[in-house]
């Protein structure tokens, strides 16, 4: 009897869908490779997302794009994203921003979110019944497939780019409700170390 390799019949079935090509865009570049931290460019990466989604067909790219786009925008964490547009979808009358709980932190802490400007009401409210529907396992696994990094490398995007902008470390965690400061003064002095050996005259 002829023996058959499980790992290779895994791979067979496993093998590239060509639907899945649809709709993807060109990913970033010289993107670091480690950890959550995928040196993202802030301005970059919001174009990237924000185009993508201007092309979309799908109401589901439309949706989980309007949801990245928005975790950037805010800095916040991707669930963080998603109650906080399921909020203002249902508020009348319709605001673009709102105030939503941190996660991860006990004392209820609230923070203040605001819609991106390119989403219009409109625009949102077509796609709000994908977005109820919407949970961290769906729209990191879109993230992942799409664009190629992990939807909290948008987070430290943000912070980045705050930090880049002379935001200090303080401001910053009261946009981003990080409850310590220990953790945004390491990551933003990370960032102006990295910076300052770039740009050493030769």
């Amino acid at each position: 009897m002829q023996s058959v390799n499980f790992h290779t019949k895994v791979k067979a079935k496993q093998g590239r869908n060509p639907n899945n090509d649809k709709e993807k865009p060109r990913k970033l570049r010289n993107v670091k490779m480690f950890g959550w931290d995928k040196g993202l460019d802030y301005e970059k990466t919001y174009k990237l997302i924000l185009n993508h989604y201007r092309q979309a067909t799908r109401d589901t790219s439309k949706a989980y794009d309007i949801i990245l786009l928005t975790q950037l925008r805010n800095g916040s964490r991707l669930t963080e994203a998603i109650n906080f547009l399921n909020k203002i979808a249902e508020m009348k009358p319709f605001k673009r921003q709102a105030t939503i709980i941190v996660e991860k932190r006990k004392d209820k802490y609230e923070r203040q979110m605001i819609l991106p400007e390119e989403i219009s009401k409109a625009e949102l409210m077509r796609v709000s019944y994908i977005i109820r529907e919407a949970n961290r396992w769906k729209v990191s696994g879109y993230c992942k497939r799409t664009y190629g990094f992990n939807t909290h490398a948008l987070r430290y995007a943000f912070i980045s780019y705050l930090s880049r902008k002379g935001v200090s470390p303080q401001i910053i965690a009261k946009i981003t409700g990080h409850k310590s400061l220990e953790y945004i003064i390491y990551y933003t002095q990370q960032i102006q170390a990295e910076d300052v050996l770039k740009n050493l005259p030769r």
